[in-house]
This record gives structure tokens, C-alpha cells and sequence, in this order.
């Protein structure tokens, strides 16, 4: 099993309650897609033979890193083509986190999303030149220890305020696809706050500098599965802000595989909260 999937797996307590560890990973909490993905993960082992489709989740407290992380599982339903789940996330005796996730019956009929004009891939840019292993300048340190992710270089020209990354496990992942709807559980959190106020900083320096003076928190999460893919290779995840207003940011994420084919999106609403200075 790969390093990170294996970090996102969970002890069973008992029928629908179970136990996940945290690992620090650098942020000043428990990394708000670790829960996300192990949330994830607790409604998907109460389900059988349907896989996700939307999730939508609140960050209520900090998460603790020193503690276990108890997920309990409400059924909320079984029907003929959908499954409903809610999971509830807590510690200390107080919930941290809410996950409510809905799953389908594979259905096949009409097929469309918009195409967009794809940027080069990481391989593609290591073939002409453009891109080693230790151009650190284009590599996210955040999720190095288990992903390669590397920024895609703005186009100078372009006046574009949207975020974009490659990103995929260093490590192969299993064929079954809930593995690799958990992982992009955990990918979706990461930059969609920062790409909300990206319209407030036309260039990477000014961006870096307001991003310095920010604090960070999501506070509310939605994603729609829409095709199947695999986590362990290439996706873009294109992040683009949707709103900022009484210290609230809001944006929404695109997720593309080489092919241009949308796989998932999301959306997020959290705290950019500018720093008190003295």
C-alpha cells in the first residue's frame, strides 16, 4: 500500500465507528484534507458496490494531532440507485468535522463537460528541458512527501487569476477507484483559499507576500465526482476565486486528467483573514 493511502486508512471500533491517526505534516492543525479523506474513507467502508459522487463538509474545531480522531457513521440511506452517509469527526468529546457523502450504482447516458486549453504536463516539460526533478522553484513543498505536484508557470501575457498544479502519488495506488476518490479527497484541500485571493495580488511576488499575511482555515468543502481516473497519475487542479468578502474567500477547483476530461470539482469557502500587525 502506498505511503499516503496507508495514512489514511482507519481502525474499525466497532459496527460504523472508527478510529484514524493524524500525521504532521507542517500546518498549524491537522491538515483539513487528511480529515476529509478519512471521513471519506468511514462512510465508503459502510457502503458496498456504489462509489461516491458528491461530498460536502464543514470544518467545525482544530483537530488535535496528538489524539485519535473518532469517525461515527450515520446510514442515512439505501435506495435503488443512491446511498446516503453522515459522518461525524470528533475529539476531546466534541465534533471537529461533518461529512455528509451521497454514492451511486455505476448508470450509463448523456456524457459533457466544458474542455479547456490543457497546459503542458510535468513529463512533457521534463522531455524538452524545461523542468528537473529538483526545480524547486515549480515543486509544492506542502505535499512533497508523498505527491509530486509542481505549479503551472503563469503565462506572463496572460492576466489570468486562477492557481494551477500537476499533481500525483509518488507511489502506485490499487485499481479499486474509492482509493483514488480518497486521495483527491485529501489533494482538494490544498490552494483553494489562496487561489481565492489571488485577484488582490496580480503577480507570484505579491501574491507570495499577501499570502505571507493571511491566516487560512476552510471552514466548508463540496466535491462532485463526476468521471473515474487514477490519483497516480497526472491531474490538474485548476483554482479559481469565486468571491472575498468580510474575511470569508470563496473558490472553486477543476480537476482534469492529461486527457483534458474533467474528473472532479470542487468548491470551498473558508477564513482569509488578514493578520493583525502591531
Amino acid at each position: 500500500m502506498s505511503k499516503i493511502l496507508e495514512a489514511l486508512q482507519l481502525d474499525q471500533i466497532e459496527e460504523d465507528t472508527f478510529e484514524g491517526r493524524s500525521r504532521d505534516i507542517g500546518t498549524p492543525q491537522v491538515y483539513g484534507g487528511q480529515v476529509l479523506g478519512q471521513a471519506l474513507e468511514a462512510a465508503r467502508r459502510t457502503v458496498e458496490d456504489r462509489e461516491v459522487h458528491s461530498v460536502h463538509a464543514y470544518f467545525l474545531r482544530r483537530g488535535d494531532f496528538d489524539i485519535p480522531i473518532i469517525y461515527q457513521v450515520d446510514r442515512n440511506r439505501d435506495g435503488g440507485s443512491f446511498t446516503a452517509r453522515r459522518v461525524v469527526a470528533s475529539q476531546h468529546g466534541k465534533p471537529i468535522f461533518t461529512l455528509s457523502a451521497s454514492f451511486q450504482k455505476q448508470e450509463t447516458g448523456l456524457d459533457h463537460y466544458e474542455s479547456i486549453t490543457m497546459p503542458a504536463t510535468p513529463d512533457q516539460l521534463t522531455e524538452m528541458g524545461l523542468l528537473t526533478p529538483d526545480s524547486g522553484r515549480h515543486a509544492i513543498s506542502l505535499l512533497a512527501s508523498d505527491f509530486d505536484a509542481y505549479r503551472v508557470e503563469p503565462d506572463p501575457e496572460n492576466k489570468t487569476t486562477s492557481l494551477r498544479w500537476w499533481v500525483k502519488t509518488h507511489d502506485s495506488l490499487p485499481n479499486e477507484q474509492s482509493a483514488h476518490n480518497t486521495i483527491l479527497a485529501y489533494i482538494s484541500d490544498f490552494g483553494l483559499l489562496m487561489a481565492a485571493v489571488t485577484p488582490h495580488a496580480p503577480s507570484i511576488e505579491e501574491r507570495r507576500a499577501l499570502w505571507s499575511k493571511m491566516l487560512f482555515a476552510s471552514i466548508d468543502h463540496a466535491i462532485w465526482f463526476h468521471r473515474p481516473f487514477r490519483a497516480d497519475e497526472w491531474l490538474l487542479y485548476d483554482c479559481n476565486p469565486v468571491s472575498t468578502s468580510n474575511s470569508r474567500g470563496c473558490a472553486r477547483g477543476s480537476f482534469y486528467d492529461t486527457r483534458g476530461v474533467l474528473v472532479a470539482t470542487t468548491f470551498q469557502e473558508g477564513l482569509t483573514r488578514l493578520k493583525k500587525t502591531s
